[in-house]
């Protein structure tokens, strides 16, 4: 008999053939939910959906990453440079201030009189995360490299494209947060920010951990990671060079920064207090000082978490690895020493947590 046709509703040109039924599916790019119409042909009584495929979808990608963007940073559109397949991506890490980051395929994105009749007048920090990028606002145009940096105002056209594929930062800060901090952001608007500017490496660097850790849960915590977002990029467009300051916003930019190289590189037994000092351009001294708010020092962070990566490790069912091979792969490079550490945090030997349930493994002392 002739197949089933379900019409998902409000979704002009989307046709689905597959068996009878009647549901919710999920259709729409970002993968939420639109109610289904069905057209049954054939007069068998409509029973539950088993399958389906979707034939001749005819939906607008330009529109969809437009309409994505837009809820994540500034009302923007966007020209493909080619015929060739539109691709892109959004990412949004942050609505206070208002960060994304995206990627698209070779073009302009533009924001014409038109859109700025939305009223939004913010002021973006716009990154390149790509080669080259090409700026064009106010009657300037500037040529961005990677991770080099520029102040742009939404009340105004303006563009950003390139003839290959290009990624980029936002991040929007309403107009006022500048001028509750005494800057008026006429005064950089379209002055390029080095990629060595200290403020803007570490703004990045927190942006990058908070998109991998996600924001604080507590609303308290989440506002003054906020308030450290909004300060970090307003100095970045005024301040670039901060030596070791104890402004709020970077100390808690540093802190992140020794934290997050600290858990990428804890496996390497020559990680030292001083080998991140020279990585972040900072003394020893500052680093130990930003550390101790943590309540913990440089060799009890590390320690915790080589223990841990071994007590995983040494607790899984099919293992069957030396303890001492172990060891050196969590970053050890003195058996003494980690057969003492193992003891005093978990109560037991490493022989005694082979084979151990992960669930099981005690707290520390």
């Amino acid at each position: 008999r002739l197949p089933t046709l379900l019409t998902p509703t409000g979704h002009a040109g989307r046709t689905l053939v597959g068996q009878t039924g009647s549901k919710m599916l999920p259709l729409t790019p970002d993968g939420g939910n639109v109610p289904i119409n069905l057209l049954l042909i054939g007069g068998d009584p409509i029973e539950e959906v088993a399958a389906f495929a979707i034939v001749g979808m005819t939906h607008d990608p330009l529109r969809e990453w437009q309409e994505r963007y837009s809820r994540s940073g500034t009302r923007v559109g966007f020209k493909p440079e080619t015929d060739a397949p539109f691709y892109s991506s959004v990412e949004s890490i942050c609505n206070s201030p208002r960060i994304a980051r995206s990627t698209l395929s070779p073009g302009l994105l533009f924001r014409d009189r038109t859109m700025i009749a939305d009223g939004d007048d913010n002021v973006s920090l716009v990154v390149s995360l790509g080669r080259r990028l090409s700026i064009r606002h106010r009657k300037r145009e500037v040529c961005l490299a990677r991770n080099e940096a520029i102040i742009m105002q939404a009340d105004a056209p303006g563009s950003a494209g390139t003839s290959q594929r290009f990624a980029l930062l936002e991040v929007s800060i309403a107009q006022r947060e500048w001028e509750t901090r005494n800057t008026r952001p006429g005064n950089v608007l379209m002055t390029v920010i080095n990629r060595n500017s200290q403020a803007l490496v570490l703004l990045l660097g927190y942006i990058r951990t908070l998109a991998r850790t996600g924001l604080p849960s507590a609303a308290k915590t989440r506002n003054l990671v906020s308030r450290h977002l909004i300060d970090l990029a307003i100095l970045a467009a005024t301040k670039p060079q901060l030596g070791e300051s104890q402004i709020d916003c970077v100390v808690a930019a540093r802190r992140a920064a020794i934290l997050d190289y600290i858990t990428s590189h804890f496996c390497d037994p020559n990680l030292s207090g001083s080998s991140i000092a020279e990585k972040l351009k900072i003394s020893q001294r500052y680093l130990q000082r930003l550390l101790q708010a943590t309540g913990k020092t440089f060799t009890e962070h590390v320690n915790e978490l080589r223990l841990n990566r071994a007590f995983s490790l040494l607790a899984r069912a099919d293992t069957d690895r030396r303890v001492s091979d172990i060891a050196f792969d969590v970053g050890y490079s003195d058996l003494t020493n980690f057969y003492r550490h193992f003891k005093s945090r978990f109560g037991d030997t490493p022989k005694g947590a082979v084979g151990s349930s992960p669930a099981d493994k005690p707290q520390g002392r």
